[in-house]
């Protein structure tokens, strides 16, 4: 059943739920009204009859049998009984029909003076009329044939309404529920023509302020970030392809011109050489996009722990120093340290180690020396560790491109790298709940990389303390 439907029936049943009580109330109130008049009437007629009858000496029991017929508000089975204070009958102005009327029934009715009653079917009254004789007892029923008629006609009429209201609401609920699932529908069909080269085209928000204006606004956001995510896609796999093909190529190139004709050793081993450096880049590539691809996949538990920050800033350094002798690290503390778990931020040593090579090596790769200075300081929020390098800077436009995959600045390229590891960077610091901070002034053609690492919980207090 879909929406729609089930907004019709949902509406209709409500509706006709409301309307059916409303209906029964106005039946059984009329039912009350119809029975409280006839009894009234009952009442009326039954007083009228027993003073005509106690106070009017002249008019006898025929006479008011005959003065019965000729009144005007006559009922249908009409038995009218009056009883003396000795239980006997003294009138009755019908004598087809009988009542089964008990001494006890006679006591109750002079004791409550007006007692309501059923007798042969037929709805009947008993009252009491105190006189100085002790008082007679007067028992009127009768058959309320107009009240039985008006109240089936009210419910006939009750029904056939209720019936035809019902289908009318069935009718409005689906023209209603059509108009208010009508901008779902269309965003459905726009949805359905949608494909990944038209997935910047915006649905269309009728009123930002309902619900479903704010629904297709989710979609455009959402829509825009698959906008986003095709094309970095798209970007990074032209990039993987390019930066694949580079060393490929110089491999192909070189083996192909080897094989020309003969060589010597030496150009040989100078062969294996650079085939090997190419291989070796290659490789470096492979483990940094395998990295970044671990790092952005949320599936993958990352297990975070007390991490000595100096111990992972020492491992990095000997890692780089390693592959590149060349390099110059140095790591300052601002500081003395007083306690090792003033070192301790909470965090992924792999990780963190990681993001401290390619700082590293990204700060050695644009100085003018082979560089970069690393300063540690202690500040309320955490350890801040600041990568300084002196050399080429970065323009302010720059600033937020150089964290994209395969970005490469203007004139960079002239140095080695694939633009992959400040993106890496990013994204690890991101997971520890931490943030990256680049500043570049060109009058001193500094490059300072911040980071901010919080502290440990066993750090904590002892900052706090």
């Amino acid at each position: 059943m879909n929406i729609r439907t089930r907004l019709t029936v949902q509406f209709t049943v409500l509706v006709s739920s409301i309307l059916l009580i409303t209906f029964l109330t106005i039946y059984l109130l009329r039912v009350e009204y119809v029975e409280e008049e006839f009894f009234d009437r009952l009442e009326k007629k039954a007083q009228t009859t027993t003073e005509l009858l106690m106070k009017v000496n002249e008019v006898s029991s025929d006479l008011l049998r005959i003065i019965d017929k000729s009144n005007y508000d006559v009922f249908i089975n009409e038995k009218l009984v009056v009883y003396n204070a000795k239980n006997q009958e003294i009138y009755t102005n019908n004598d087809t029909i009988t009542y089964q009327i008990t001494p006890e029934l006679l006591n109750r009715i002079r004791q409550e003076k007006k007692v309501r009653l059923t007798l042969n079917h037929q709805l009947a009254l008993g009252l009491f009329f105190a006189d100085s004789y002790g008082g007679v007892t007067t028992v009127i029923g009768a058959e309320d044939l107009w009240g039985r008629e008006n109240l089936e006609s009210l419910r006939q009429i009750l029904v056939w309404l209720y019936l035809l209201e019902v289908i009318l609401f069935g009718f409005a609920g689906w023209y209603f529920s059509g108009r208010a699932m009508s901008p779902i529908t269309r965003i459905i069909n726009q949805v359905k023509q949608l494909f990944p080269k038209q997935l910047d085209q915006p649905l269309t928000v009728e009123n930002p302020q309902d619900e479903i204006g704010q629904l297709t606004l989710t979609f455009n956001d959402l829509l825009g970030r698959l906008s986003e995510a095709f094309r970095l896609q798209n970007l990074f796999i032209s990039n993987v392809s390019h930066e694949l093909k580079n060393p490929l190529m110089r491999m192909g190139t070189q083996l192909d011109v080897a094989m020309l004709k003969e060589r010597s050793t030496v150009d040989y081993q100078s062969l294996i050489v650079s085939v090997r450096q190419d291989i070796r880049e290659l490789s470096h590539l492979a483990e940094t996009l395998l990295d970044l691809a671990k790092v952005n996949d949320e599936s993958q538990r990352i297990f975070y722990g007390e991490v000595r920050i100096d111990e992972v800033l020492w491992d990095a350094r000997s890692l780089l120093l390693s592959a590149e002798p060349n390099y110059l690290i140095t790591v300052q503390f601002d500081e003395d340290i007083s306690s090792e778990n003033q070192l301790l931020v909470n965090g992924n040593p792999h990780l963190l180690k990681t993001a401290f090579v390619n700082l590293m090596e990204n700060g050695c790769k644009f100085s003018d020396n082979s560089h970069v200075n690393v300063h540690v300081f202690f500040t309320k929020e955490g350890i801040q560790l600041e990568f300084q390098n002196t050399g080429e800077t970065i323009a302010s436009e720059e600033m937020k491109l150089i964290f994209r995959p395969f970005y490469r600045r203007d004139g960079a390229s002239h140095i080695k790298g694939y633009g992959v590891g400040l993106s890496l960077v990013e994204r690890i610091i991101k997971l520890h709940e931490s943030w990256l901070h680049v500043s570049s002034d060109q009058a001193t053609r500094t490059t300072i990389f911040t980071i901010v690492l919080p502290y440990s919980k066993t750090n904590d207090n002892l900052v706090s303390s």
